[in-house]
């Protein structure tokens, strides 16, 4: 169980972390002049500027918590890598979706709704793949120093 909770909390301190990172990036890139925490949409339904900020932290703290504790799925050693790899996604895309809507990244009609699952699911087969990759080259280390 205390294994489970560090990775809830570790998760939710990683997701505070990048979604600042990623917010700071786009503000720049926007050349915005004050922060925002989301789109401009976001922060407008808001009273103050520090509510939208504080109203983001706990989605990035959720989206960490989500990606963190989807991440244990993979432990599963009962299951095949395929079904984990299906659960894992569905898991991940299921209550990232939401949270992504509530920040305001996308519209929820069916053409943002589609290019939104299309990235995503490129998202997740692109960095499944390096995760593979990876694991693979590790396996290819510790067989080779095995074989010494």
């Amino acid at each position: 169980m205390k294994k489970y909770i560090l990775s809830a909390i570790k998760g939710m301190f990683l997701g505070i972390a990048i979604g600042l990172c990623i917010s700071l990036f786009f503000d720049y890139l926007n050349g915005a002049d004050t922060y925002l925490p989301s789109t401009p949409v976001f922060t407008s339904h808001f009273a103050r500027p520090l509510d939208a900020v504080t109203f983001s932290v706990v989605l990035w703290a959720l989206m960490g918590l989500v990606f963190s504790m989807g991440a244990l799925i993979f432990q599963i050693e009962r299951w095949t890598l395929l079904k984990r790899t299906i659960v894992n996604f569905f898991v991940y895309y299921i209550f990232f979706t939401p949270l992504a809507f509530m920040a305001h990244w996308f519209i929820i009609d069916l053409p943002h709704i589609l290019v939104f699952t299309i990235m995503f699911t490129l998202i997740y087969v692109l960095i499944w793949f390096i995760n593979a990759q990876l694991i693979k080259n590790d396996i290819k280390q510790i067989n080779e120093k095995l074989k010494k």
